[in-house]
């Protein structure tokens, strides 16, 4: 037979570890709708309220995106994989869903970037830093705006923003880690 890991965890630990799993996901659902229902109320109010109230769910929505970035920054990689993954599929059957062969490549080619420099919020050793909490919430928003927008270069190109603001992170995070390293290695001055 073949040899599997197994999770030796009692089954309560792993019915638990289920639940905490599905509620992430259920709070991060929520999440989003809120924000898109926001956005929605924003960008179409039918009533004068409509409106202000479409700005407090965006803003709350993103104030508890910010706060709670430790609990769901996994997640929005495994999603964004998920999703670059996918879209790998529908390069080579772009004319099923009536768009260009090139815009396809496009979304392929954004998400696989997208997962790439959201990789390191994975690791739970990782020390956010005000920079990068705004870039994963700021890619988070424009990728469901970007679900707003349906399948359009504009759209495209709002996907691509979150994509440079997790660019600009990461290259901040690489400059302080060659800063840190550059000066633990240099000899220490002796008067």
């Amino acid at each position: 037979m073949w040899s599997m890991n197994r999770d030796r965890r009692p089954v309560i630990e792993q019915v638990k570890s289920g639940f905490r799993i599905v509620g992430k996901m259920l709070v991060a659902f929520a999440i989003a709708v809120t924000f898109m229902a926001g956005c929605e109320l924003i960008r179409a109010p039918r009533y004068s309220y409509q409106f202000a109230l479409g700005w407090v769910l965006v803003l709350v929505s993103i104030l508890v995106m910010a706060t709670c970035v430790k609990f769901w920054a996994a997640g929005f990689f495994g999603f964004i994989a998920y999703g670059a993954y996918r879209s790998l599929g529908g390069v080579f059957v772009a004319d099923v869903f009536h768009v260009s062969r090139q815009y396809m490549v496009i979304v392929s080619v954004s998400a696989f970037a997208m997962a790439i420099l959201s990789f390191r919020f994975t690791s739970k050793q990782f020390h956010i830093r005000a920079i990068d909490r705004a870039s994963i919430v700021i890619a988070a928003c424009c990728v469901l705006l970007t679900f707003l927008f349906g399948d359009n270069y504009r759209g495209l190109a709002v996907f691509n923003f979150g994509n440079l603001s997790l660019l600009l992170s990461w290259l901040v995070d690489r400059a302080s880690r060659h800063n840190r390293r550059k000066s633990h290695s240099a000899p220490e001055m002796t008067a």
